[in-house]
């Protein structure tokens, strides 16, 4: 049998190593530099190098073209700071902040911020939630709108247990037009004393010191609905059905939806905010 080169052996080799190192460390399969195409505003559970990672292997390739047209790594960025500038109104704003930027001006810049949104939306920090499509209509479109786009976790949270999805319900039957109105008055709801969840009573009087300090339609629902996840309690008091409700009343609030949703008691339920 005749021999292969030495040469071609050390190649053959290498061939190999390279395909088990790619296919080990799962690298892109083109070079690529995606660090400067994101706000750089990732903090909390996201960071910056997650996001790089995810756009190297799943976006090598629109970065890679993106990096070779002038001005457009600048133009994705500032979509992807002005998206998550946006904070809570993120949702609604990516259409505008798209818009200001003229993205769609640039094909390159398009599918390179397509691509992040498509494959790395988590990891980026983009609104790519999308809500339960069991969840009810929240009073009216526009306040549906709102709640939908700024708190879509919070209500998928909410949805996996039937407790707090009757909770939800029963808020939006028992606040009717007077859903707007709770959720802009006032200060901000508080939350467990001390952020203790096990020492918060969902059922006091709005007066109580450990109270749920939330309008009577919504503590009225926050109790009734509390018990009726039976069996074994949550690892953690924060995901008792009652905070879980709670905590979608509170990103509502966060997120003034009030402005978008029912608040005058005599036009009743497509009554909101007039416009300033």
């Amino acid at each position: 049998m005749r021999a292969w080169p030495r040469f071609a052996v050390v190649a053959a080799a290498l061939g190999v190593v390279a395909a088990v190192s790619c296919k080990t460390f799962n690298l892109p399969n083109d070079t690529c530099d995606p660090s400067r195409f994101h706000g750089g505003m990732l903090t909390g559970d996201l960071s910056d190098s997650t996001c790089n990672r995810c756009l190297e292997d799943h976006c090598c390739e629109q970065v890679g073209t993106c990096q070779h047209v002038n001005g457009c790594k600048e133009t994705v960025s500032a979509v992807h700071a002005c998206v998550r500038g946006a904070d809570l109104k993120g949702a609604q704003k990516e259409e505008s902040c798209a818009e200001g930027q003229m993205l769609a001006q640039t094909p390159a810049a398009d599918g390179a911020y397509r691509c992040m949104r498509d494959s790395c939306g988590n990891e980026c920090g983009l609104p790519v939630c999308k809500v339960d499509p069991a969840a009810v209509l929240i009073q009216t479109a526009s306040c549906d709108a709102c709640f939908a786009s700024s708190c879509c976790s919070e209500l998928n949270a909410c949805y996996k247990s039937r407790a707090c999805k009757l909770t939800i319900e029963c808020i939006v039957n028992e606040c009717g037009p007077e859903l707007g109105a709770s959720l802009l008055a006032g200060d901000m709801l508080g939350g467990p004393a001390g952020g203790d969840a096990a020492a918060f009573d969902i059922c006091a009087e709005p007066t109580a010191a450990n109270g749920p300090h939330a309008p009577a339609c919504v503590s009225k629902c926050l109790c009734a609905f509390k018990d009726n996840d039976q069996g074994l309690a949550p690892n953690t008091d924060e995901q008792r059905p009652p905070l879980l409700a709670l905590a979608v009343y509170v990103c509502g609030q966060q997120a003034k939806c009030g402005e978008q949703c029912p608040h005058d008691l005599d036009a009743g339920s497509d009554a909101t905010l007039d416009a300033p």
